[in-house]
């Protein structure tokens, strides 16, 4: 009872009689000693989301870059192949010599073309050939007539690719960019270019 009495003071003394419990509690903030994790936090509005493109980890999550290899087939992404043909044809143009449609072609997007390697460091990748259906930044997805996915790496590569009647070499390593960037890149001429 004692103790009763001298909470009843001190608090008398701290808190003015005048000001209502539940405006007080408002104003300041309190601590619960007693079931902390039961208290509701104020959640903050959310924003409207935007519309913007997916980050690389959302891509990544949705596995948005994942070609399933059960689902291709080679005959099916022949007309794929068709609209390359097309789509090559129209960028060649009419009486233009090979070696600046070469120029051309190094910023041409390969996706539906036909590509053999040709040279390897690996022996494994020679010979092999496909359409092409998927490109990053250092690798061709290519879908060989067997229905299978082989993924080449660009680098040490050099791969043949058959357009209009010509055959063209294609160094790996000046393909070694996003189909997008190269597009917008200015190619140097080099005398020799190593695998």
């Amino acid at each position: 009872m004692v103790y009763q009495t001298t909470i009843n003071d001190v608090l008398a003394d701290c808190v003015d009689p005048s000001v209502k419990v539940d405006s007080m509690l408002k104003a300041s903030r309190p601590i619960y000693l007693d079931g902390a994790s039961s208290v509701i936090q104020k959640t903050k509005p959310q924003r409207k989301r935007k519309d913007r493109p997916l980050n690389a980890k959302e891509r990544r999550q949705l596995k948005v870059y994942q070609v399933d290899p059960a689902s291709l087939q080679y005959d099916r992404l022949l007309p794929l192949h068709d609209l390359w043909k097309g789509y090559i044809s129209e960028l060649k143009g009419q009486g233009q010599p090979p070696q600046q449609f070469a120029q051309k072609l190094l910023k041409a997007d390969f996706h539906g073309a036909i590509m053999t390697v040709v040279q390897s460091k690996n022996p494994v990748y020679v010979g092999m050939s496909g359409i092409m259906i998927q490109e990053t930044m250092n690798l061709f997805s290519l879908l060989t007539k067997e229905n299978e996915l082989k993924k080449i790496p660009k680098d040490a590569n050099i791969f043949r690719l058959e357009v209009c009647g010509y055959s063209f070499k294609l160094y790996g390593k000046q393909l070694q960019f996003r189909s997008a960037e190269r597009a917008a890149k200015k190619f140097k001429l080099k005398p020799t270019i190593d695998l």
